[in-house]
């Protein structure tokens, strides 16, 4: 074991309360017996049921759990931020508690004490999701590499583990349109992938709207990429010109054809003008609002309403690095 450094094992939680104990002492035994400092820190994002109250007994059984409360429910994103923000360790494993195997977390930590910074876990195949779900990631991913130029591995997953520094990094970009996906290829530093195959702790599978996904697709891809709004501009400005070739033709018409029909002509230059100052305008609008939505993303992310914890984590060692 080492007690030179701090793991973290992080994960959200939401109406878990019946895999909540298999966890906690799965992991608890794995860290116990490789690490001397660690911390599970659990990130309650909105529960409905007694999984507050359950974790809290199990705080009184098991060390070095961490419990913190959002006061709401909050977008999954959100929700993992509240969790890199409150881990004190020096390489901070994300995971899923039902999906996630922890086994795989000393084989993730001594790829960081190797010097990786971003260990990700990348999962064998996705034949557990439905096709609808392959589909439409496949799909999602090729769309935002053209958009984004981010390249992201659709097995990725979000059990991944990060450094200290890394972490560090993340934690200072507080944009409110956030996909930690995007967000870890925005900051660099050195990665590596660990393969996996995924576990079932529960039987049942959290229900995804599709609409809420569909919107949540549109907006990470719309705020991560001005390039909509540049092809948007460029449209209007295209369309600007071809009224102003409209606007030419118009008063060629009326230069050399003597039986024009009464009030066509001003009706069309009115529609013609009217049309080309429009969507001049929209080019321009497109342009600033660009520019405002890379300033505008700053604020608050998340409110805690609670946070307990088991027991101090740490021994007599010297910290330099918390956040």
């Amino acid at each position: 074991m080492n007690n030179q450094y701090i793991v973290s094992v992080a994960t959200v939680i939401r109406n878990d309360m019946e895999i909540l104990e298999s966890f906690i002492d799965e992991t608890s035994t794995l860290l116990r017996n490789h690490y001397d400092n660690y911390e599970i820190v659990l990130v309650d994002n909105g529960s409905t049921d007694n999984s507050v109250l359950n974790i809290k007994d199990l705080q009184k059984q098991y060390k070095n759990v961490r419990l913190i409360v959002l006061s709401k429910r909050y977008d999954e994103e959100y929700a993992h931020t509240a969790a890199l923000d409150n881990c004190i360790g020096d390489f901070i494993v994300l995971l899923d508690l039902n999906y996630d195997p922890p086994q795989l977390i000393p084989e993730m930590i001594n790829k960081g004490l190797s010097g990786y910074d971003l260990v990700i876990g990348e999962r064998y195949n996705r034949k557990d999701d439905t096709l609808i779900e392959r589909i439409s990631a496949g799909f999602f991913y090729k769309v935002s590499e053209k958009l984004t130029g981010y390249y992201i591995n659709p097995n990725d997953s979000d059990f991944v583990c990060f450094s200290r520094k890394m972490v560090n990094s993340l934690v200072q970009i507080r944009d409110r349109s956030r996909y930690l996906k995007y967000l870890k290829l925005e900051v660099g530093y050195k990665r590596t992938t660990i393969k996996f195959h995924r576990i079932q702790r529960s039987n049942w599978r959290r229900k995804k709207n599709f609409f809420n996904t569909l919107g949540f697709a549109l907006e990470i891809l719309i705020t991560n990429s001005d390039k909509l709004l540049r092809w948007s501009s460029l449209l209007g400005f295209s369309i600007s010109f071809l009224n102003l070739f409209y606007m030419v033709y118009i008063f060629m018409v009326a230069l050399f054809k003597t039986n024009v029909e009464e009030g066509w002509l001003s009706s069309s230059l009115v529609n013609s003008s009217m049309f080309f100052f429009l969507f001049l305008l929209l080019s321009i609008i497109s342009v600033y609002i660009s520019s405002v939505l890379k300033e505008t993303k700053k604020g608050s992310l998340y409110y805690i309403s609670e946070e307990t914890s088991s027991s101090v984590i740490y021994q007599d060692i010297d910290r330099k690095n918390i956040v």
